[in-house]
Protein backbone atom coordinates (compact mmCIF):
# COMPACT_ATOMS: atom_id res chain seq x y z
CA UNK A 1 0.00 0.00 0.00
CA UNK A 2 2.82 2.63 0.82
CA UNK A 3 4.02 2.10 -3.21
CA UNK A 4 0.33 2.91 -4.31
CA UNK A 5 0.65 6.80 -3.00
CA UNK A 6 3.99 7.04 -5.17
CA UNK A 7 1.71 7.83 -8.34
CA UNK A 8 -0.83 10.21 -6.57
CA UNK A 9 2.26 12.08 -5.05
CA UNK A 10 2.41 14.68 -8.18
CA UNK A 11 -1.19 15.04 -7.48
CA UNK A 12 -1.26 16.32 -4.35
CA UNK A 13 1.88 18.40 -4.67
CA UNK A 14 0.62 20.22 -7.53
CA UNK A 15 -3.12 20.53 -5.12
CA UNK A 16 -0.90 22.02 -3.00
CA UNK A 17 0.72 24.32 -5.10
CA UNK A 18 -2.89 25.29 -6.41
CA UNK A 19 -4.75 25.43 -3.23
CA UNK A 20 -2.23 27.69 -1.18
CA UNK A 21 -0.53 29.75 -2.94
CA UNK A 22 -0.61 32.64 -0.40
CA UNK A 23 1.91 29.69 2.15
CA UNK A 24 5.34 31.31 1.61
CA UNK A 25 7.76 28.37 0.57
CA UNK A 26 9.59 27.42 3.99
CA UNK A 27 13.29 27.83 4.45
CA UNK A 28 15.42 24.50 4.08
CA UNK A 29 16.58 23.53 7.56
CA UNK A 30 19.10 20.86 8.05
CA UNK A 31 17.85 19.93 11.36
CA UNK A 32 14.73 18.82 9.91
CA UNK A 33 12.44 16.24 8.22
CA UNK A 34 9.50 17.92 5.59
CA UNK A 35 6.87 15.60 5.04
CA UNK A 36 3.39 16.88 3.23
CA UNK A 37 0.57 14.49 5.19
CA UNK A 38 -2.78 14.60 3.11
CA UNK A 39 -6.30 13.32 4.26
CA UNK A 40 -8.19 11.78 1.42
CA UNK A 41 -12.28 12.05 1.77
CA UNK A 42 -13.65 9.42 -1.31
CA UNK A 43 -16.85 10.14 -2.35
CA UNK A 44 -19.71 7.04 -1.01
CA UNK A 45 -18.92 3.71 -2.49
CA UNK A 46 -16.46 5.03 -4.54
CA UNK A 47 -13.30 3.28 -1.96
CA UNK A 48 -13.33 -0.06 -3.33
CA UNK A 49 -12.66 1.36 -7.13
CA UNK A 50 -10.08 3.73 -5.91
CA UNK A 51 -8.11 0.74 -4.63
CA UNK A 52 -8.10 -0.83 -7.87
CA UNK A 53 -6.73 2.13 -9.49
CA UNK A 54 -4.06 3.02 -6.43
CA UNK A 55 -2.80 -0.80 -7.63
CA UNK A 56 -1.99 0.42 -11.00
CA UNK A 57 -0.08 3.34 -9.57
CA UNK A 58 2.02 0.77 -7.02
CA UNK A 59 2.31 -0.81 -9.90
CA UNK A 60 3.63 2.04 -11.77
CA UNK A 61 5.78 2.69 -9.20
CA UNK A 62 7.44 -0.51 -8.78
CA UNK A 63 8.83 -0.40 -12.31
CA UNK A 64 10.18 3.58 -11.63
CA UNK A 65 11.74 2.22 -8.72
CA UNK A 66 10.46 5.14 -6.91
CA UNK A 67 10.35 6.51 -3.37
CA UNK A 68 6.91 5.12 -1.47
CA UNK A 69 4.73 7.44 1.15
CA UNK A 70 3.45 5.69 4.44
CA UNK A 71 -0.29 5.20 3.92
CA UNK A 72 -3.33 4.49 6.33
CA UNK A 73 -6.65 3.29 5.54
CA UNK A 74 -8.88 5.04 8.37
CA UNK A 75 -11.31 2.52 10.27
CA UNK A 76 -13.56 5.74 11.34
CA UNK A 77 -14.03 9.34 10.97
CA UNK A 78 -14.50 11.67 7.90
CA UNK A 79 -11.34 10.80 5.61
CA UNK A 80 -10.76 7.24 4.33
CA UNK A 81 -6.92 7.54 3.58
CA UNK A 82 -4.01 9.78 5.25
CA UNK A 83 -0.37 9.48 3.08
CA UNK A 84 2.38 11.25 4.62
CA UNK A 85 5.25 11.98 1.92
CA UNK A 86 8.80 12.65 2.64
CA UNK A 87 10.00 15.74 1.09
CA UNK A 88 14.10 14.56 0.11
CA UNK A 89 14.90 18.41 -0.52
CA UNK A 90 12.53 20.20 2.17
CA UNK A 91 10.00 22.22 0.85
CA UNK A 92 12.22 22.78 -2.03
CA UNK A 93 10.15 19.46 -3.16
CA UNK A 94 7.18 21.83 -3.35
CA UNK A 95 8.43 24.54 -5.76
CA UNK A 96 6.07 23.47 -8.57
CA UNK A 97 8.55 21.15 -10.86
CA UNK A 98 8.24 17.23 -10.07
CA UNK A 99 11.13 15.83 -8.41
CA UNK A 100 12.99 12.71 -10.15
CA UNK A 101 11.28 10.41 -8.34
CA UNK A 102 7.93 12.33 -10.01
CA UNK A 103 9.38 12.16 -13.31
CA UNK A 104 10.27 8.50 -13.14
CA UNK A 105 6.99 7.87 -12.08
CA UNK A 106 5.12 9.09 -14.40
CA UNK A 107 6.74 7.60 -17.35
CA UNK A 108 6.65 4.32 -16.00
CA UNK A 109 2.50 5.14 -15.47
CA UNK A 110 2.17 6.57 -19.58
CA UNK A 111 4.66 2.84 -20.64
CA UNK A 112 1.80 1.06 -18.54
CA UNK A 113 -0.81 3.07 -19.72
CA UNK A 114 0.15 3.25 -22.70
CA UNK A 115 -0.31 6.75 -23.65
CA UNK A 116 -0.02 9.79 -22.23
CA UNK A 117 -3.79 10.48 -22.52
CA UNK A 118 -4.78 7.11 -21.08
CA UNK A 119 -2.23 7.67 -17.99
CA UNK A 120 -3.81 11.30 -17.86
CA UNK A 121 -7.16 9.98 -17.33
CA UNK A 122 -6.30 6.73 -14.95
CA UNK A 123 -5.37 10.15 -12.85
CA UNK A 124 -9.08 11.75 -14.04
CA UNK A 125 -10.66 8.69 -13.32
CA UNK A 126 -8.79 8.66 -9.55
CA UNK A 127 -9.33 12.63 -9.07
CA UNK A 128 -13.06 11.98 -9.70
CA UNK A 129 -13.62 9.59 -6.63
CA UNK A 130 -12.73 12.47 -4.03
CA UNK A 131 -14.90 14.17 -2.24
CA UNK A 132 -12.72 16.00 -0.94
CA UNK A 133 -9.09 16.28 0.33
CA UNK A 134 -6.61 18.65 2.73
CA UNK A 135 -2.48 18.61 2.54
CA UNK A 136 -0.42 20.51 4.78
CA UNK A 137 3.40 20.69 5.56
CA UNK A 138 4.97 19.07 8.41
CA UNK A 139 8.25 19.07 9.85
CA UNK A 140 9.82 16.75 12.53
CA UNK A 141 13.66 17.47 14.34
CA UNK A 142 15.83 14.85 13.50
Amino acid sequence: MKKLFTVITPLFLSAVLSAHPEEPILAVNTDVMWHTITVVDYKPGTENEAKLLIKKFETASEAAGSSSPVIYWFESGKYDLVITWKLTNGPADLQGKWSPDGASWWNALVSQEGSEEAASQLQADYNELIASSVTRVARKAK
